[in-house]
């Protein structure tokens, strides 16, 4: 998440006034209306497979001419509560390995009906047609399994808890068919009772969801609001006919080889130096409520590189994680929001410029019930250079509280050892939160946290509350956060000290009947941050985003106009690039941008966004281009492009560019190949990431991944070229 920021010199009557919005925003959110009262819930039956079934996607298989049909899918989006365009019809068989899904999914009459973008697991869910179950083996309406698919048979499968929190990088082991049929395609799953948790055989709960992209169609079997996420289980039906088996071992283990040869240089691999590594993990569900991960030598040599950004901001940005054991059960230990959060998996196994830095050993257990939610983290990281030898360690217990809240704590430390790189020192962040969701729509969260360090300085407090309203017509939300002038989480991230921020915002989704056909909808926004010392209450920042003509098309497209206030006071120089330095002072400026996008799930397709206006003392020009190309499902190609183009900003003229195109080949969707460039003018330099997976059998992996880093202007911070060329292959053995 980036943050927004907003007004110059707050008077008295400004402070009062936002007191005034908040308390009316909260007082009327809390007498909004829950959309899932009085919805009658549906049953869907699975039937006992009498035979043997083949996974292919055609449904050919006699077994399923036993099996009830579950059809009737409704609009959520546009004509919610409408029979959908796109008619869709699912079955369910089980046995004693686990639960079938077969479903028809009948095309609507558009051209181009069937889409999808191409063959990457864990697809992007907003570009491709999607059929996708979401089962609750606990029946609390809290907990969902998310199994999901495309035309091509990709899979996407996800854990999501109150209907928000979501697991995305959670990998179960099931199977897949599709088949291109004429009028539509048809799927059929297979996901066994192993990969799935639950308590028993009463109780589950169930829902399908069907993205038709031609008609940007979204239906469901029993549907949910526009303000929720699909897979907000307080909105599915109940499942019954199944009799899992009891739940036995279910475990993983996982090893791997890597081998890498390093060099820099303008030579290739002339001066490089190989090394190899051997590791392993182990993953034990002891019950369907508890897992145990371990891991030994942990590597990383397969994540996706981090996006270039060029941040004209005076904070930080918030990198998101990428590495698979920090993404699974992340949420459970999420506790703040992007701006503060007393754990931060990014603190752990990288230097301060995002490089690997040896993690040698791990454990982590979970465990999630009806009632509660706990889990442990302990990881050794090596020290290396600069960078200490740490030893982490996490723990985290939340109390379900009625039938949509919870209360957690949660304590983070870090034992910087002092060898090689300076002194011990402990670090520790403890925090109190909670999540209360009286209706389906209206949500409140918020965080008290005390760090305590060993030394001067390092003990302090931060908190930050929101307060949201999730309608078919938009959002309403109030966001208040604390930053005290010595709360350290040196396992954790904090985008500044001394810090007290105010956020309001509206976003609506209107439909009103005067909009021409080719909009869907109306949406204006306004959202705005304020920035005061916490020591002082002096305001020192904010910026707002106003969006007063913001229409979403029928093709999936967008076309808006915005603009950006923004007041900026600070006593020291800012530099928003190397070559421009802006003095201290006080700003006052707004800037406007135009801005148009396509259906993202079209063949081609792209988006263009230019911003002008005032910057500080000088002004600033922001263009932006972004294209995707599908050639195929097995050839997809992506570039962006974002110019900087500065005038007397701090008396200076410069311009940055910052290019990215990337290339996917996917002969199928358990091989692909992928590269992608970054060319970043604002620091004079280069990466290239190129990288081979083929997963050659469930969740086996083989890897070949090429990084090159380049620098090109030795008058800013010069380094030789660095290169890596790295093998890893990992091998799944579950029992």
């Amino acid at each position: 998440m980036r943050c927004f920021r907003v007004p110059s010199r707050l008077t008295p009557s400004h402070r009062g006034n936002r007191s005034c919005i908040l308390a009316f925003g909260a007082l009327t959110a809390s007498f909004l209306p829950s959309a899932a009262a009085g919805q009658e819930v549906p049953v869907a039956h699975a039937t006992r497979a009498t035979g043997t079934l083949v996974v292919d996607g055609r449904l050919d298989d006699d077994t399923w001419d036993a099996a009830r049909g579950i059809g009737s899918f409704v609009q959520v989006d546009p004509a919610a509560g409408a029979p959908s365009r796109a008619p869709t019809v699912v079955r369910l068989l089980w046995d004693g390995a686990g639960l079938y899904v077969g479903a028809e999914m009948t095309e609507p009459d558009a051209p181009g009906a069937t889409r999808a973008e191409g063959l990457r697991r864990d697809f992007a869910y907003e570009t491709s047609d999607v059929f996708g179950v979401l089962l609750d083996g606990f029946g609390d309406g809290r907990f969902a399994m998310a199994f999901m698919t495309t035309p091509d048979g990709v899979q996407r499968d996800l854990l999501v808890f109150d209907g928000r929190d979501a697991d995305e990088s959670w990998n179960g082991i099931w199977r897949v068919g599709t088949a291109r049929v004429e009028g539509g395609w048809t799927v059929e799953m297979f996901i066994p009772w192993k990969t799935l948790r639950y308590a028993g055989s009463e109780g589950w709960r169930v829902n399908f969801i069907r993205e038709a992209r031609a008609i940007q169609e979204t239906s469901g079997w029993s549907p949910w609001h526009r303000g929720v996420e699909p897979w907000d289980m307080a909105f599915a039906g109940r499942l019954e006919g199944i009799a899992p088996p009891p739940p036995g071992i279910n475990a993983q283990i996982q090893p791997y080889m890597a081998g890498r040869t390093e060099s820099t240089g303008s030579a290739l691999f002339s001066d490089g130096s190989s090394t190899g590594d051997i590791g392993v993990d182990l993953k034990w569900a002891m019950t369907p409520n508890t897992v145990l991960d371990l891991t030994y030598n942990m590597d990383f040599a397969q994540a996706e590189v981090d996006r270039q950004v060029v941040n004209l901001d005076r904070f930080p940005v918030f990198f998101p994680e990428r590495r698979t054991f920090f993404l699974e059960s992340a949420g459970l230990f999420h506790t703040g929001l992007d701006l503060i959060s007393p754990f931060y998996s990014r603190r752990i196994g990288l230097d301060s410029e995002g490089r690997p830095v040896p993690v040698t050993a791990g454990a982590r257990v979970t465990h999630r019930s009806t009632r509660s939610s706990a889990g442990a983290l302990l990881l050794r990281q090596e020290g290396v250079g600069p960078v200490d030898g740490s030893v982490f360690g996490v723990g985290r217990y939340v109390r379900n509280v009625g039938a949509m809240g919870r209360l957690g704590g949660l304590v983070a430390t870090r034992h910087d050892q002092g060898l090689p790189a300076g002194a011990s020192a402990l670090n520790t962040v403890a925090a109190a939160d909670w999540f209360l969701r009286p209706t389906t729509n209206l949500v409140a969260r918020g965080m008290v946290s005390r760090s305590f360090t060993e030394g001067n300085g390092g003990d302090g407090w931060a908190a930050h509350a929101l307060v949201g309203n999730y309608a078919p017509w938009g959002y309403i939300g109030w966001l208040q956060e604390y930053v005290g002038p010595q709360w350290e989480p040196r396992s954790g991230f904090r985008f500044a000290n001394d810090v007290i921020l105010t956020g309001p915002a509206v976003i609506l989704d209107l439909r009103p009947k005067w909009l021409p056909e080719w909009v869907r909808s109306y949406a204006p926004a306004a959202i705005f941050y304020f920035f005061n010392e916490a020591s002082s209450g002096d305001f020192f920042s904010g910026y707002g985003n106003v969006r007063p003509l913001t229409f979403l098309l029928e093709n999936g497209g967008e076309v808006a106009v915005s603009l950006r206030p923004e007041w900026q006071r600070f006593k020291r120089p800012f530099r928003p690039i190397p070559g421009i330095t802006v003095p201290p002072g006080d700003y006052s400026f707004t800037r406007w941008t135009a801005a148009a996008s396509y259906d993202p799930s079209a063949n081609v397709t792209g988006s263009a966004s230019f911003t002008t206006g005032p910057f500080y003392d000088g002004s600033l020009d922001r263009s932006e281009l972004s294209a995707k190309v599908i050639l195929s499902p097995h050839v997809v190609g992506f570039a962006s492009w974002e110019r900087n183009r500065f005038r007397g900003v701090g008396g200076s003229d410069g311009t940055t560019h910052l290019l990215t195109p990337e290339l996917r080949l996917a002969p199928n969707p358990r091989f692909e190949v992928s590269g992608i460039w970054q060319y970043n003018t604002a620091v004079e330099a280069s990466s290239l990431n190129a990288r081979l997976s083929w997963e050659f059998r469930p969740l086996s992996f083989l890897y070949v991944v090429y990084n090159e880093n380049a620098s090109h202007d030795g008058a800013l911070d010069p380094f030789p070229t660095r290169r890596q060329l790295i093998v890893k292959g990992t091998w799944l053995w579950q029992p």
